[in-house]
């Protein structure tokens, strides 16, 4: 089916640029006159010899076989191309950001947008709730304890009950702030105890 155009492609070429389109096939080039006076133009002119096209030639039609029709039954399963793309319906999240968490000397500062009063996790109770027990979490004045601190069920969060709310730090967001890399970490609660706007 592709030789017809092929034919026609070389034809047309060779007319237009005095060349063919395959090296093979390429004619014997006449070398120009190494000597240019003034009546002659100033590059030299490349003559090929090359057959001539005729009106038939540009006007053929190719020809092809009959198309084909591809039938699939309706029983067959579709498969994908690559494992590395998967289609996922889309969840709400479960947790929402309300605050932040940091640093101070060695110590968390707990910073909730919901909550004025701020709140301290210091270095011992943070050791503590990393070893798997409870942490006490207190007021930044230091004058009431408030809550609890441990990891989660998983090991991938710091849990923290402030007044009987759950607040979650996720791990990889927190142990960049403890190495220093980062500043602060967002602080999340569950959805379901966040009263709509």
């Amino acid at each position: 089916m592709i030789g017809p155009f092929r034919t026609v492609y070389r034809k047309l070429k060779t007319v237009l640029f005095g060349a063919t389109a395959d090296p093979a096939d390429t004619p014997a080039v006449l070398a120009p006159s190494p000597v240019l006076s003034k009546e002659s133009p100033s590059s030299p002119v490349l003559v090929a010899d090359s057959p001539a096209l005729t009106g038939e030639d540009l006007h053929a039609e190719p020809e092809s076989p009959a198309p084909e029709v591809l039938v699939v039954p309706a029983s067959a399963t579709v498969t994908t191309v690559s494992d590395a793309w998967s289609v996922r319906t889309y969840v709400d999240p479960v947790f929402v950001k309300v605050g932040r968490i940091y640093l101070d000397a060695g110590d968390f500062i707990i910073r909730s947008d919901r909550d004025s009063r701020g709140f301290l996790l210091s270095t011992e109770d943070i050791e503590l709730a990393f070893a798997g027990e409870s942490g006490t979490i207190r007021l930044i004045d230091l004058t009431a304890t408030v809550g609890t601190a441990h990891l989660s069920t998983s090991g991938l969060a710091l849990n923290m009950v402030i007044d009987q709310q759950l607040h979650t730090v996720p791990l990889r967001s927190l142990i960049p702030v403890l190495n220093g890399s980062h500043r602060k970490a967002p602080l999340f609660v569950p959805k379901e105890d966040v009263a709509p706007d």
